[in-house]
């Protein structure tokens, strides 16, 4: 059975993470073993670690800079089960439980669905800081948050949104530490400044959004690095701490 890979569209837009995930899982190479699903055939042990630690290996990098504490939060659509079929006709599974249970992050589930959730991974420190910065409050007081009530009751409010089925509650970039001026610049409709490459949509002038890429893709190379000498997760997760945001 072959499979496509889709988010709604203006998930896509404003996460453009996701994007980038469905590109990589239909790449023929890396993530390309993950293009179809199929569970009628038993994988070897070892062929089975191999392609678990490829896809954690992808999952501790895209929340690096969560966990090294530089960006609030990290959305991710986590499968109840990646099951999908390598290149050599073997399945490979990894559970949901699994995932959570070695990224040791705290996480939210904002919208669980029949077979995957929409998962708010989040630095709790960085998220309540945040949360707490002056033009960061002020939209999303206007967008109807108390934010007088802390940052617990701001994240369950943001899941409550999800959960209603309106489609994406565009405020979540705050919550993903985008500038409040481009999540402001996105609900408005504005015209865009183009920025090549960008990691999400930028409005208005592009310093601050680009200093603010540029951070979190350093603590992502670094990370690398430290994953490719490391190998094991939990090594990597003892040596995350040691990365300098400012000079990698």
């Amino acid at each position: 059975m072959q499979v496509r890979i889709r988010f709604p569209n203006r998930i896509c837009r404003m996460v453009p993470g996701l994007v980038f995930f469905t590109r990589i899982m239909r790449r023929p190479d890396g993530f390309g073993v993950f293009l179809r699903v199929r569970q009628s055939k038993v994988m070897t042990p070892a062929t089975c670690f191999f392609h678990r630690k490829s896809l954690l290996r992808f999952l501790l990098l895209k929340t690096a800079a969560v966990r090294r504490g530089v960006k609030p939060g990290e959305l991710l659509r986590v499968r109840r089960c990646f099951t999908a079929e390598t290149g050599n006709g073997d399945p490979v599974c990894l559970h949901r439980r699994d995932i959570l249970n070695i990224l040791e992050l705290d996480y939210l589930e904002l919208l669980v669905e029949h077979d995957s959730s929409l998962v708010l991974f989040y630095h709790p420190e960085t998220m309540a800081h945040t949360l707490s910065e002056p033009e960061n409050r002020a939209l999303l007081e206007h967008c109807g948050y108390r934010t007088d009530a802390g940052c617990d009751a701001m994240l369950r409010e943001l899941q409550r949104r999800f959960q209603l089925g309106d489609g994406l509650p565009h405020e979540v970039g705050i919550f993903l530490g985008y500038p409040a001026k481009d999540v402001a610049g996105f609900m408005a409709n504005l015209p865009r400044t183009p920025v090549e490459h960008g990691r999400w949509a930028v409005y208005g002038d592009a310093g601050e959004s680009i200093a603010r890429m540029s951070l979190y893709s350093r603590v992502e190379a670094a990370a690398e690095r430290i994953l490719n000498v490391c190998g094991d997760p939990q090594a990597f997760m003892e040596h995350i701490s040691t990365i300098n945001p400012i000079t990698q």
